[in-house]
């Protein structure tokens, strides 16, 4: 990334460490949801609809969240984030029983879920257009990084010392990311010129014809990368502990590998996506979700569930930012917010919905046959990224395409007719 001193020391502060804290506090808890079902006496099943709970608090943010980035900054949204984020791990780790987890496992998600949002709107301002892939992909792989890593640390800390440590970690991570929130510079790049609802679905109208199709692709695509995501953190824990007998910490051996994948991933994928085009990164992403979903349910010992887990971390690696970069090439910069958060929000189903299926499918037949379950989405999106989405990237756009060098609308591609 070309990035000045100056810019590069105040993305890593404000930017990149923050999101290290805020993505390993998540991570922790994945490996200790069957321990945490001991702990308050609820089957594995249930122990992880913690994770619906966190998932229900993000959907339910993105929207008020976008809009409110479009009227006054990340700045400001940022800030509550990372405070809701506080005030609900310490909640959560003084809880006395399941209910209240999972109301503090909610608010959790709520300031997660814009306090990412935030930060997303504030790297993008930093960097020139030709950088973005670059940018995202460094923001959303140390994000998936320290989301993989994290279980690697639950699982050793949660045989260690049990599981309510894990919530003083959430509560602590927060906080220290609240300090800094507070203290960085809002940024505003663009401020629509009237004040209306949150939401306006009238601000699809405003995306150029040629990508509104395109935009619509995102929308399935974004919901099988969430998915994919939320699958493998709750139905691999299942698998390994209930079915195959492991303990917190093998099951963390296994996202550790998939998050060193992940981050080894960060600068090939950015340079893919600035260089060849946001579908060459896009669309292997899906198919080696496919491949990686296939093959877990064959595999039943460490070594052959880490090959699968090095397979779902390049896919991971390759996803990094890709929808986000997408989006942000073809809306327009005045409604970046809210499409933004429209995108996210039905993609964020995909994951909201994982911790439930997963769970009926645990308690019906096992843990595993998630896998082949969402498997199928994963070929779907591979699809139409192939043969209906547009590719975005402004160099690789054929003539008279909007934005296209040469082209009326080269400097504002997203524009609407």
């Amino acid at each position: 990334m070309r990035f000045g001193a100056t810019s590069l020391k105040h993305a890593t502060l404000f930017i990149y460490f923050p999101s290290i804290l805020m993505s390993l506090g998540q991570g922790m808890l994945i490996p200790a949801l069957p321990v945490l079902g001991k702990e308050f006496g609820v089957s594995g099943a249930i122990a992880i609809q913690a994770l619906t709970a966190q998932l229900l608090g993000r959907t339910l943010a993105l929207i008020p969240a976008g809009g409110a980035i479009d009227r006054w900054g990340a700045k400001p949204v940022m800030v509550v984030g990372a405070a809701l984020a506080t005030i609900s791990g310490i909640g959560a780790a003084l809880a006395p029983n399941f209910v209240i987890v999972l109301i503090t496992q909610f608010a959790w998600g709520v300031g997660m879920s814009i306090w990412m949002f935030g930060r997303e709107i504030a790297a993008f301002d930093m960097v020139k257009a030709d950088q973005r892939g670059r940018q995202m992909s460094a923001l959303m792989g140390i994000g998936s990084t320290g989301m993989a890593f994290g279980p690697a640390i639950g699982g050793v800390l949660t045989d260690a010392i049990g599981v309510r440590p894990l919530f003083w970690f959430y509560a602590i991570a927060s906080a220290i990311v609240l300090v800094i929130s507070v203290a960085q510079k809002n940024t505003h790049a663009h401020r629509p010129s009237k004040r209306g609802s949150f939401l306006s679905l009238s601000a699809i109208k405003h995306i150029h014809p040629y990508y509104r199709l395109t935009y619509a692709v995102l929308f399935i695509s974004t919901f099988g990368q969430m998915a994919r995501g939320q699958v493998t953190n709750s139905a691999l824990p299942l698998y390994t502990q209930q079915e195959l007998m492991m303990t917190p910490t093998q099951t963390g051996i296994i996202f550790s590998f998939i998050a060193i994948v992940t981050f080894s991933m960060i600068i090939p994928t950015g340079v893919i996506s600035d260089k060849l085009g946001r579908k060459w990164a896009a669309v292997p992403a899906a198919l080696l979700s496919l491949i990686g979903f296939i093959m877990i349910p064959f595999f039943d010992t460490l070594p052959l569930l880490i090959v699968a887990g090095l397979v779902i971390g390049v896919a991971n690696g390759l996803a990094m930012g890709a929808m986000t970069i997408y989006t942000f090439d073809i809306v327009p910069a005045e409604y970046r917010g809210q499409l933004q958060a429209l995108r996210r929000s039905v993609g964020e189903m995909g994951a909201l919905l994982s911790p439930p299926v997963v769970g009926v499918l645990a308690e019906t037949y096992d843990a595993s046959m998630a896998f082949w379950v969402v498997a199928p989405l994963h070929a779907v999106a591979a699809i139409l990224l192939i043969f209906v989405a547009k590719e975005s990237l402004k160099k690789r756009l054929p003539p008279g395409a909007p934005g296209a060098p040469g082209s009326e609308t080269e400097s504002t591609p997203a524009a609407g007719p």
